[in-house]
């Protein structure tokens, strides 16, 4: 017997969802390559800590002694849920579209409106979503938790349990825009660089991610121009000094031969519409692959996902009486840090 498959099914939602444009999704693509399913509402998972234990000294005739531990920590998560839900009424299949001509004969018919409406409630719930996940995925890395709140949510805090000597605010004449500011820039980012390092479950920094006010201050530091100076041997920083893009994500160059600078000034609106940046204006990130960020879904709480842990899940019904379509999409998303002590957050303006 042949499949048949409508213009609204699972299976054709899923697809019109997987071509619609994604939005900007600067830190989650960055440290959240991984994706991992849950066939359950809660996220899971396991930190082994073996140490660097030296071998013990004996002499060849004592016994041998004992190195191996292994001490484990299991965390349980329950992510938020996310549910956008939109309705389609008959009579907006009838109105003119935005962009329709007033005049013309060849205008959309009414199911062609209707076709069009439920594309772009599918690409508005993908890009909320979306926008949601790189919202969560900024907090972790930059605050090393996440606080979920919500109308129909009670306030929850997810610590990832980041070092709190990884959150670092200058005040005073220690703040990189003080007037009596007579510190360095490069040694305050070297000595962040060394914590992160030799933390617990930390590594190596490869980049630093600033606000929109950082980078005037960081570029009138003495050290900074030192090393963007060609004609003093050891230097090997190299910076955008001059016109920038003005794009939301930016790259500036190289503080050194593997720290990478970017400025981040993307946005998003809060429930009241203001406009509230991902990074603060001050605020410095430094962070490294070993931070092994995992976007984590758990299972969709509806017999028609089969309860699947889909990263999204569209659906769609109609009401007979009043006439009406609605358009849904769920998920149940939390990116995880697993190693949050490979980041840390400077707030270096005052």
């Amino acid at each position: 017997m042949a499949i048949q498959i409508t213009l609204y099914d699972t299976s054709a939602l899923l697809g019109l969802f997987r071509q619609v444009e994604a939005p900007s999704t600067y830190f989650r693509d960055l440290l959240f390559p991984q994706v991992v399913t849950f066939d359950d509402e809660y996220i899971d998972f396991e930190k082994i800590r073996e140490g660097r234990k030296l071998a013990p000294l004996v002499v060849p005739t004592a016994q041998g002694r004992p190195v191996y531990s292994e001490a484990s920590r299991l965390t349980r998560l329950k992510p938020a849920y996310l549910k956008p839900k939109d309705p389609v009424s008959p009579g907006r299949a009838i109105k003119r579209r935005p962009g329709e001509n007033l005049f013309a004969a060849n205008n959309l018919s009414p199911q062609q409106r209707f076709n069009a409406i439920i594309g772009d409630i599918l690409r508005t719930h993908r890009e909320t979503i979306e926008r949601r996940e790189e919202w969560m995925a900024a907090r972790a890395v930059i605050d090393g938790q996440v606080t979920l709140e919500g109308p129909d949510f009670p306030t929850t805090v997810v610590d990832f349990q980041r070092d709190p000597s990884h959150t670092v605010v200058l005040t005073g004449d220690q703040a990189w825009n003080s007037p009596n500011f007579t510190g360095s820039v490069m040694d305050d980012i070297q000595t962040w660089i060394n914590r992160v390092r030799r933390a617990d479950f930390g590594g190596p920094v490869n980049r630093m991610t600033v606000g929109a006010g950082v980078l005037e201050y960081m570029l009138d530091d003495p050290k900074v121009q030192k090393q963007l100076d060609t004609q003093i041997r050891g230097t090997n920083a190299d910076l955008n000094t001059g016109l920038r893009s003005g794009d939301y994500v930016e790259f500036i160059g190289k503080l050194g031969p593997n720290l990478e600078l970017w400025v981040n000034t993307d946005f998003y609106e809060d429930e009241e519409g203001n406009a509230q940046p991902f990074i603060g204006d001050g605020e410095v990130v430094l962070t490294g692959p070993a931070l092994m960020g995992v976007r984590c879904f758990g299972a969709i709480l509806d017999d028609k996902a089969g309860f699947a842990p889909l990263p999204v899940f569209p659906k769609m019904w109609s009401s007979e009486d009043p006439s009406a379509t609605f358009v849904m999409s769920q998920s149940a998303p939390l990116p995880v840090p697993v190693n949050p002590n490979c980041s840390l957050k400077a707030t270096v303006l005052a």
